[in-house]
């Protein structure tokens, strides 16, 4: 962790956060050098509450060093190459590009991976709500349902229901591990509910090994649940 200096763009006041990583970028520190240093992690003024509206001294961008841990050279931008100077900005890109595309699973999934790995858990959430409406997405169903049920939310058991069922449309390579994922979601939210593995019911509540029915549920080539 390092404590970097920052002043609010908004109201002016300065302040210090204690940050895990910065990414400089050395070209930026001789001609934009209050432009030169992105936080991986939004940044809320103590002052006035504004998110991501930090500006960092030129005198403090210079003298960050390089140690490739901590803090790291390079160029802060989306996976496709656009430069970015905050999270915040990040996430209104992402958020625009997926409204485009609304019937887009994968850029609500960016979207939402990226706001989580910023921690904007909030972002993330309503982003992966959007992409799990979308016929067949499953990583977003599945991070939704998760979240409802860590919160022991109302309607956590319908949306493990519906990871059950879109585990068909699983990535080869991921599926055995996401099916163990969600069969452990089914044992916890404890609800009522019958899964139909390829015409065989299997009634949760007397489940009691649930690494076969997890096993089951990752070779299944039709998943229904019953509520």
């Amino acid at each position: 962790m390092i404590s970097l200096a920052v002043t609010c763009a908004e109201c002016g006041a300065a302040a210090e956060h204690e940050v895990g990583a910065v990414l400089v970028d050395p070209d930026a520190l001789d001609d934009a050098p209050e432009r030169a240093v992105y936080v991986a992690m939004s940044l809320t003024c103590p002052s006035c509450g504004a998110v991501d509206a930090h500006r960092v001294a030129p005198e403090v961008a210079r003298a960050l060093e390089i140690d490739d841990e901590v803090v790291r050279a390079g160029r802060a931008g989306l996976s496709d190459g656009t430069p970015i100077q905050t999270v915040s900005e990040g996430i209104e890109l992402l958020r625009g590009r997926a409204e485009q595309n609304p019937g887009d699973a994968l850029t609500w999934r960016a979207l939402g991976n990226f706001a989580m790995r910023s921690g904007r858990a909030a972002a993330a959430l309503e982003a992966w709500g959007r992409g799990a409406e979308i016929d067949g997405e499953l990583e977003c169903a599945l991070n939704v349902a998760v979240d409802a049920v860590e919160r022991e939310a109302p309607d956590a058991a319908d949306r493990v229901a519906r990871a059950l069922e879109r585990l068909v449309h699983a990535q080869n390579e991921r599926r055995p591990l996401q099916a163990a994922y969600v069969a452990e979601l089914v044992r916890k939210v404890g609800a009522p509910m019958t899964v139909v593995v390829d015409g065989d019911p299997k009634d949760a509540s007397t489940i009691r090994d649930w690494s076969r029915f997890g096993e089951a549920l990752a070779i299944a080539t039709r998943i229904e649940v019953k509520r």
